[in-house]
């Protein structure tokens, strides 16, 4: 059986003998980083500020077995502090929190290991290079990226984004560009989905229910708000591929080893065992989106789906069930990591929620809102939700803790619901891919095999840019009238 180590390749243009001879032992300490140093100094940093935070909380009451704020009922509490046990038991908190999102990143990737190992994998990357060799590269990844958005747009099920990154990193490895590249197609495309939430059943439903607003009304608007984040993205993207793909030199990860084996040529046959694989692979993941998109299938559902993906794919491959077994445990295996790293996420968050201190920011948070006009009041509701996704990275949690205070205070500047509901949904959406709070996110990039550090300098000029498109989009929704109310 293959191991991981035995496929990492690195970056076209770079010799593996030179570049490793002339690190010197500072640059080694820095590449060689353990993903979880920097979780663990996010953590501790959260640990100290909170106990200079007054704890204080919103009294929540449960309406049709949804749990609501009552926007006036603020008031602080005796303060509780975080001491160094408080530090510790975070990670158990954490583990126990995120376990759901855990369980089902290993059974992807276990159901990957059975795919990438009877060659599915790489002879589907192939037939992809093969027919895209030809196709320039703004057509070729607008298409991808717009299908991805779409898809996390109209099921805000970011967590999909998992699935794609082993087939698509790949893909543009194979062109000639970095693992960057092919991550933020598929990050990317999900954040301007996200952003926009067409019809997110977890944000812009349950807000609009809040609201009182008809279910998904103002779609159009929202679909011009995706289409331009996008373009944006696509933009970007389009700019860093360029400059890598003539100097590798200048990519973010130049010298790091990649997760993903390179593809040095397309020659691939197609056997009768790989197709009937292949055909089990596409039924299974079409019944997946099905799954998702109307049956709003859990974590747990998502997770049965894998495993008989893994089983089915396997036995119709021709594999025996001890061979299938190896391979899914060892498919496991090589993404313990990432896996692992989601729980740092949770226990940030359990930290914060213990001491009390998240309603605290809230509601500081809601009065910087108070006393401006409609254009600043409209725009500072999106800084704000952007702020709070930090501490509350659940987009239906976000929605049912936040709008009871936003809709009303909306009111009260005079900027329309529908409006305000837009800001908050692209402050919620977008910034789920740039804070660590997000365990999605952090299990992407371990997929992907990309330190989040990478990724952020990567991705925050982008972010910066994305930001201000949002603000004209929020002000252009309030110039407009965006309703109906």
């Amino acid at each position: 059986m293959e191991s991981e180590s035995e496929h990492l390749t690195e970056l076209p243009g770079k010799g593996v003998s030179n570049a490793s001879e002339s690190r010197t032992e500072s640059e080694n300490r820095k590449l060689d980083q353990h993903p979880f140093y920097m979780l663990v100094m996010i953590l501790l940093i959260v640990c100290i500020a909170a106990n200079f935070i007054p704890s204080g909380v919103f009294e929540r009451t449960v309406v049709n077995g949804r749990t609501l704020v009552d926007p006036n009922s603020f008031h602080y509490v005796d303060k509780r502090y975080v001491g160094v046990s408080d530090f510790f038991l975070s990670f158990f908190a954490g583990f126990k929190a995120a376990s759901g999102l855990m369980a089902m990143v290993l059974f992807v990737a276990g159901a990957f290991g059975v795919i990438k190992h009877i060659g599915l994998l790489e002879a589907s990357i192939k037939l992809l290079a093969s027919k895209l060799r030809n196709v320039h590269f703004l057509p070729m990844t607008f298409i991808i990226m717009l299908a991805f958005g779409t898809l996390a747009s109209l099921t805000g099920m970011y967590e999909l984004m998992i699935v794609l990154v082993p087939l698509v990193v790949p893909l543009y490895l194979r062109f000639g560009y970095d693992v960057i590249v092919g991550t933020a197609v598929v990050l990317v495309a999900a954040c301007s989905g996200l952003g926009a939430g067409m019809t997110n059943p977890f944000f812009t439903a349950i807000s609009q229910n809040i609201a009182e607003l008809p279910l998904y009304s103002g779609i159009l608007f929202r679909l011009a708000t995706f289409l331009t984040l996008l373009v944006i993205g696509l933009i970007f993207i389009y700019a860093y591929a360029r400059r890598v793909k003539a100097d590798p030199t200048r990519s973010v990860v130049y010298g790091m080893e990649v997760r993903f084996e390179e593809i040095s040529d397309l020659e691939f046959r197609m056997t009768p065992a790989l197709v009937r694989a292949a055909v089990v692979f596409l039924a299974m993941f079409a019944f997946l989106l099905y799954g998702t998109i109307f049956r709003q299938f859990s974590f747990a559902e998502m997770s049965a789906t894998f495993i008989a993906m893994a089983v089915l794919v396997g036995l119709a491959y021709g594999a025996t069930p001890n061979r299938i077994c190896h391979m899914f445990s060892q498919g496991m295996s090589e993404l313990l990591v990432a896996a692992l790293v989601i729980f740092f996420a949770q226990a940030i968050l359990r930290v914060m929620d213990d001491a009390k201190v998240i309603d605290t920011v809230i509601h500081f948070l809601a009065g910087m809102v108070e006393g401006v006009g409609v254009h600043a009041s409209a725009m500072l509701i999106f800084c704000v939700q952007t702020v709070i996704n930090f501490l509350i990275p659940s987009g239906s949690g976000q929605a049912t803790i936040t709008m009871p205070i936003i809709v009303p205070l909306a009111d009260l500047m005079g900027v329309h619901r529908q409006v305000a509901i837009l800001a908050s949904q692209l402050g919620d959406g977008m910034s789920n891919f740039i804070f660590p709070t997000n365990g999605a996110l952090i299990a992407v990039l371990s997929v992907a095999g990309l330190p989040y550090l990478k990724w952020l300098r990567f991705f925050a000029p982008l972010f910066a840019l994305l930001f201000v498109a949002a603000m004209a989009l929020v002000a252009t929704a309030v110039s407009i009238g965006y309703g109906p109310f």
